[in-house]
């Protein structure tokens, strides 16, 4: 939105209004040199808002105390004032300096010239995992991981010239959910980001990867099912963790926000997946389950039966069903 500001410099200001954006942060700041000062839409005021839901000459801002409060009122607009978070109208409102008065679609704030304002923050180096080569190196660990999990999945000669399929599809999938969230920084924030949104997702499908991958050892070295679950879980974690950093770099909404956020959106997401699963589930009921990918016996942690028993056992279920075959008439 555009702000222009109007009214002839002479002498020290006696306060600034400040316009700001969505998330408080200062879009402009215009001084004020006579009071009452007017704000509106119009030419003939001094402090020129190009809102088209604000009036021509829209509120009115005089001292109200030498507190550095100020008394802001209407002057009879259509849509009025107000003072967020509440969208109720009035007609009169004193302020002080952090106060926010919303009139159409703007926000602003009055202060004075001896406001105390913070310090300045010290300057920090780019944090590393904004920087491009993190990100290059994060997106080859995950490409890597992708198509090791393709070689140890093949069981032929010829399905092993295909493996680069699985990396392309890992790739362009990757590159469209960086691009989306790397649109919205752009959109919402000004700056896109797009390396630090790459390194998220990157190491996001590479932690939910090898997660999956010790799942998948962990049931078997210890021939429990319920490893399954404990794997779903941490998967979900990890997600949610992931959805979070990437709202972390688009939103300034306080940190418990943003974890609530991501953890209802995990939520949605894996219950569709379980909901899908367990119709999978049911039509391939009474099938036999077996695993992809054959795990070395140095990985079994449990002790199961010797071939000669194995045998044994197999050899007296034979007997048994051949004496229930001779039964039947």
């Amino acid at each position: 939105m555009a702000i222009v500001n109007s009214g002839q410099q002479v002498g020290t200001a006696l306060a600034f209004v400040e316009v700001l954006g969505r998330h408080n942060d200062v879009l402009a700041r215009h001084p004020v040199y006579r009071w009452p000062a007017r704000a509106g839409r119009g030419y003939d005021v001094d402090v020129i808002l190009d809102d088209p839901f604000v009036a021509p000459r829209h509120l009115e801002i005089e001292p109200a105390a030498d507190d550095g409060r100020f008394k802001v009122s209407d002057l009879q607009s259509v849509n009025g004032i107000s003072l967020p978070p509440s969208a109720q109208r009035v007609s009169a409102v004193e302020v002080g300096p952090d106060d926010v008065v919303r009139l159409g679609q703007t926000q602003i704030r009055v202060r004075t010239p001896i406001y105390a304002v913070r310090p300045e923050l010290a300057l920090r180096a780019t944090a590393w995992y904004r920087r491009p080569l993190s990100f290059v190196v994060m997106a080859a660990v995950l490409l890597g991981l992708v198509v090791w999990n393709a070689w140890i999945s093949s069981a032929q000669q010829e399905e092993r010239a295909l493996l680069v399929y699985p990396a392309v599809g890992m790739g362009v999938a990757v590159a469209v959910w960086i691009a989306i969230w790397s649109l919205v920084s752009r959109t919402v924030g000004g700056r896109a980001n797009f390396a630090a949104h790459g390194f998220i997702a990157c190491a996001g499908l590479t932690a939910l990867g090898l997660a999956d991958t010790l799942e998948e050892y962990l049931a078997f070295g210890f021939n429990a099912r319920w490893v399954t679950h404990v794997g779903v879980a941490a998967a979900a974690a990890i997600f949610a963790y992931m959805f979070y950093r990437h709202l972390r770099l688009n939103s300034r909404a306080s940190r418990r926000r943003l974890g609530i956020t991501g953890v209802i959106i995990t939520a949605a997401a894996f219950g569709a997946v379980a909901g899908l699963n367990t119709v999978g589930e049911s039509a391939r009921e009474g099938m036999q389950r077996y695993d992809a990918t054959i795990k070395p016996p140095l990985f079994l942690m449990v002790h199961g039966v010797t071939p000669e028993v194995l045998l044994s056992e197999a050899e007296r279920l034979k007997r048994n069903v051949d004496a229930m075959a001779r039964a039947q008439p």
